[in-house]
């Protein structure tokens, strides 16, 4: 929350945070529709073989899980484990998290807020629209969701901006929400043939 008072930080009027917040519903939501009528199946109907509609996206989603728990969750304990944080009590901690440590436990942390639309946005744009395009743009999501990691992870000494995060982590927020608006447009569709 900003302070009012507070003239350094720039504050973004209500109004004009929702009139964006707006401009990115009407987007996902075109896009959504795009790909549920240029991809999609007949509405209401699923796909013959359940199993092999959901395989290509099982198998993008259990290796980003995989890399999640090896390069992430296991990259945090080894941090903490060179930095010699895991000999040390908690009351023995600094106040300040060592760098490395920090920009880890921030990777995997963000990892961690972005999975539940990812997974569930694919696999249900997997099985009521299209499983091949799911699996497709589920790769495209992982394999940038990995350069995030890999950047965020050397980005010690850098400020915020010069990291430059957003080129990884707009493209992923237009997959999993293009993919979700995809669904939900296919559900309606499916409700009111």
């Amino acid at each position: 929350m900003t302070d009012p008072k507070d003239k350094t930080t720039p504050t973004v009027p209500l109004e004009k945070e929702l009139q964006e917040i707006m401009k990115l519903v009407t987007m996902f939501t075109l896009l959504g529709a795009a790909l549920s009528f240029l991809f999609g199946r007949e509405p209401g109907t699923l796909p013959d073989d359940i199993i092999k509609e959901l395989a290509p996206s099982i198998v993008v989603v259990c290796g980003f899980l995989i890399s999640y728990e090896f390069c992430d969750v296991m990259g945090v304990g080894m941090a903490k484990g060179r930095k010699g944080i895991l000999e040390q009590s908690y009351k023995d901690l600094p106040a300040k998290e060592d760098e490395e440590v920090y920009l880890r436990q921030r990777v995997l942390t963000n990892q961690l807020e972005q999975m539940p639309l990812f997974i569930v946005g694919t696999f249900l744009c997997a099985l009521l629209v299209n499983g091949k395009v799911a699996g497709i743009l589920s790769l495209m999501w992982v394999l940038l969701r990995r350069m995030y990691a890999s950047t965020y992870k050397r980005a010690g000494g850098k400020k915020l901006k010069q990291i430059g995060l957003a080129k990884f982590t707009v493209p992923c927020y237009f997959i999993c929400n293009t993919m979700v608006m995809a669904v939900e447009i296919k559900a309606v569709r499916g409700y009111v043939r």
